[in-house]
């Protein structure tokens, strides 16, 4: 999601609340150029026409360019349009659009630091290929198409608006620039400004480098883990120096990812809405909640065809703090194509319907030289599949026929599915608790599940809830982000979360000590602290000094531009799940530890060469005695991780942890000699069935 802070040191100072924070990259690059940012979109009177969107004039070989034209997308035989490519064979017949569309679905998917799956980056230097950079949404779907652009000569360039100036900005291979072709404010002349070694570097020599460039960073977030050593992080500006020989196209990208975002990639200057049954690589699946403003970018990697006109899909996406694309595959992503945010006929808070708001399956303009001016159009290839702005009915309806044309699935492929996803915001927010889209997802993902449990398997919310809605969960209710500060703050940490936790176990342990039951208590910005001069967080500032964690702690800051800054306290949605203290005594609540002895070490069952199958419930936690003697003996816990995520842990009889197996998949393994114990335990108060067995 595209939306950055811009605050001045005037407006930390005036605001107690906020953190004391340097300056942005944005910040750092307006100072460069002089040039305020980032860019808006086009106001009406400033549009495209139907299928062609006007550019500038610009003379090739200007100073500005970063990189020279030598193809145009629709060539199919010139000498380079036959060669081999990064994903082709020579001789493919494929114009460049069709070249494009086959890089991005190469891609290998591979591990993703944390939890999930990412893409691994195919380039056309040899067998120089990388794990995906840490990007926001739009900046993935804005950096692969500027990439593969700038190593094929090919045209490309973004339309923005400039609020300052009252006129249209383009950035592109020529460089920013206005409607005339002239530079705009301090703007870099990346052509003479920088180096090319595209027509002098030979596979096996040493990768050129630029130090200058590989230490400029897109913020605090977009650190790149396998670039980093010694003890110095680098981020998105490594990466480019990896990837592109032409050291002016990685001084550009980062200008472009710091000034374009998802409201550009929603406008119709830039890209055009496409039927659902045109769906290919390289297009972008767009939620749009408002006309301006904050959106999340889906860029579409896979399309596979089945019978009936049927296919599956798979996306993959950045986000806010930034991070490697996260893999979605059909079961999980199905539930964006059909939302109402991606384009659907129902009425936004603006009043008007999604349909309207720029969101939906979109593709790429394609840039054409015309009468001397650059021009992104609607190519010929394209105007069948064409949705014009105007024909609102059918954007709004592509939702409802993604339902049709995406693969069918079982109830239980369902239920699975909306388990994973409510796993995924739970990982997402382990990481970043303050994180609001996080939340939405997972309610998202529980509406889901409560339908298609109730149509399939005849159970009630409330039983649903009992059985796989974690004190987790609650303590991150869902907000309402136009009325919650929390909503704009993406600095939170993983210490934070534990720390929040630590605070509602000690809740529910006073609760029960008391001999009383308490909703845990959502985090989120409260009245009593902002009424006192504090920032809302001041009941968990408090609990992290008193566990002496007070360092961890950081104070709310405005990460991203947040007209709910002052709002007194947050507000929670409805979707909040059945009151804990309202759960009923459902088969999953009761029995759900078949060996209620084995709560300790002292009462542990003994793990023979049986496979034992048992439950975890909320709190719960199992142990089993291993007599491995003098051998080393592995004990396998195997589950489905998408219901509940379940540790292990091997200690010796007084706690002592020998090793610890902590991961996101449906197996975990620990070992150890002698006696010792295998200790078993929801993460976050996670509910699930498993079984145990020694290997």
């Amino acid at each position: 999601m595209q939306m950055r802070a811009r605050f001045s040191l005037l407006l930390a100072l005036m605001t107690a609340a906020c953190a004391a924070e340097g300056p942005t990259a944005l910040d750092e690059a307006s100072g460069e150029t002089g040039v305020e940012g980032p860019f808006d979109l086009l106001p009406d009177d400033a549009k495209a026409d139907g299928v062609e969107s006007l550019g500038p004039t610009v003379v090739p070989g200007s100073s500005t360019e970063v990189w020279a034209v030598r193809n145009q997308w629709d060539e199919r035989d010139t000498a380079e349009a036959r060669r081999a490519g990064v994903a082709w064979g020579a001789s493919s017949g494929l114009d460049w659009e069709q070249k494009f569309d086959r890089w991005v679905s190469s891609f290998q998917v591979v591990a993703r630091a944390g939890y999930g799956q990412t893409v691994r980056i195919s380039t056309p230097f040899g067998t120089r290929a990388f794990d995906a950079p840490t990007l926001e949404c739009a900046e993935v779907g804005l950096f692969l198409r500027a990439t593969f652009s700038s190593w094929y000569g090919l045209p490309f360039f973004v339309t923005g608006w400039d609020s300052t100036s009252r006129q249209p900005l383009y950035a592109g291979h020529f460089g920013f620039v206005n409607r005339r072709g002239e530079r705009i404010g301090n703007f870099p002349n990346f052509r003479t400004q920088y180096t090319d070694a595209t027509s002098t570097w030979r596979e096996g020599q040493t990768w050129p480098s630029d130090a200058r460039l590989r230490a400029m960073r897109l913020g605090n977030d977009d650190a790149v883990a396998f670039l980093s050593t010694g003890g110095t992080t680098l981020g998105a500006g490594a990466y480019f120096d990896e990837i592109f020989l032409n050291k002016r196209v990685g001084y550009f990208t980062r200008l472009l990812l710091l000034y374009f975002g998802s409201v550009n990639l929603a406008d119709s200057a830039n890209t055009f809405h496409v039927q659902a049954e045109a769906l290919a690589p390289g297009d972008l699946l767009i939620e749009r909640w408002q006309k301006r403003g904050i959106g999340h970018v889906m860029p579409v990697f896979r399309r596979v065809d089945l019978d009936g006109g049927h296919f599956e899909v798979a996306i993959a996406s950045g986000s806010m703090p930034r991070r490697q694309p996260l893999w979605t595959e059909t079961a999980q992503a199905r539930s964006y194509f059909e939302a109402e945010y991606c384009g659907g006929p129902e009425l936004s808070g603006d009043g008007v319907p999604y349909a309207q708001l720029g969101g939906g399956l979109r593709r790429w303009r394609t840039p054409v030289l015309s009468g001397g001016r650059w021009r992104n159009l609607v190519r010929m290839a394209d105007r069948m599949a064409f949705l014009d702005d105007s024909q609102v009915d059918a954007i709004g309806a592509r939702p409802a026929r993604f339902g049709e044309l995406l693969a069918a699935q079982t109830p239980e492929q369902r239920r699975d599915a909306a388990l994973a996803r409510v796993q995924t915001a739970r990982l997402h927010l382990r990481d970043y608790p303050s994180s609001c889209s996080a939340r939405e997802n997972r309610e998202n993902a529980f509406a889901d599940l409560y339908e298609v449990m109730q149509g399939y398997f005849g159970e009630t919310r409330a039983q649903v809830d009992a059985a796989h809605r974690t004190v987790e969960d609650r303590v991150f209710g869902e907000l309402e982000y136009t009325r919650s500060r929390t909503c704009c703050w993406n600095g939170s940490t993983a210490a934070m979360r534990e720390i929040v936790l630590a605070y509602a176990d000690k809740e529910q342990r006073d609760a029960a000590a008391g001999m009383r039951c308490v909703e845990p208590t959502v985090f989120r910005a409260e009245a009593a602290d902002r009424m006192a001069g504090g920032d809302g967080f001041g009941r968990w500032r408090a609990f992290a000094s008193s566990i002496g964690r007070g360092a961890e702690w950081r104070a709310w800051s405005e990460d991203e531009p947040c007209a709910q800054r002052d709002v007194t306290e947050d507000t929670t949605t409805a979707r909040t799940g059945t009151a804990l203290c309202s759960l009923p005594a459902t088969p999953a609540a009761v029995a759900c530890d078949p060996s209620p002895a084995n709560d300790a070490t002292a009462s542990a069952t003994a793990l023979g060469t049986t496979v034992v199958d048992a439950r975890i419930c909320s709190g719960d936690q199992d142990f089993y005695r291993v007599d491995a003697g003098t051998a080393t003996v592995t004990v396998s816990v195997r589950f489905v991780h998408a219901r509940g995520d379940l540790d292990v842990q091997a200690q010796r009889a007084d706690g002592t942890v020998i090793n610890a197996s902590e991961g996101s998949t449906d197996e975990e393994r620990v070992s150890g000699t002698g006696t010792f114990y295998v200790r078993v335990f929801g993460y976050g108060s996670a509910v699930n069935t498993y079984s145990i067995r020694r290997l």
